[in-house]
């Protein structure tokens, strides 16, 4: 498990490193207790809340016949901030991104896929 959170902490290092001021936020987290492991300027309330979100949509979308989610969902803020939630095993990382200070294109096309790629190697 010590090996596991500092993999989660060199992420959130990584994460700091590609997004810079744009990333307001980030929390890695395990599903069953919604307890933080390793994060940037956390929101320990944040974090529980985006756990049962996560838990209720995939729960609905199961109930509705729907394809279950995927590795990841956003939240677009009032604030032109966007909330990102990865999924991955039985931890999930959530991160707030400031849209004014970076692009959507360098968070989905470069950032998303090489953290996803590092989250899953860190439960591997």
């Amino acid at each position: 498990m010590a090996n596991m959170i500092e993999n989660f902490k060199k992420v959130i290092e990584e994460l700091k490193s590609d997004l810079g001021d744009g990333l307001l936020s980030a929390d890695i987290w395990h599903i069953r207790d919604a307890q933080g492991l390793a994060g940037y300027n956390t929101n320990p309330k944040a974090t529980a809340l985006f756990n049962e979100v996560t838990r209720v949509l995939g729960k609905t979308l199961q109930g509705s016949e729907y394809p279950g989610l995927g590795d990841y969902y956003s939240v677009h803020l009032d604030n032109n901030s966007l909330v990102v939630i990865i999924l991955f095993g039985d931890y999930q990382l959530g991160m707030t991104v400031d849209l004014s200070k970076t692009t959507m294109g360098l968070l989905m096309s470069v950032v998303m896929p090489k953290i996803h790629k590092m989250l899953k190697e860190s439960i591997s």
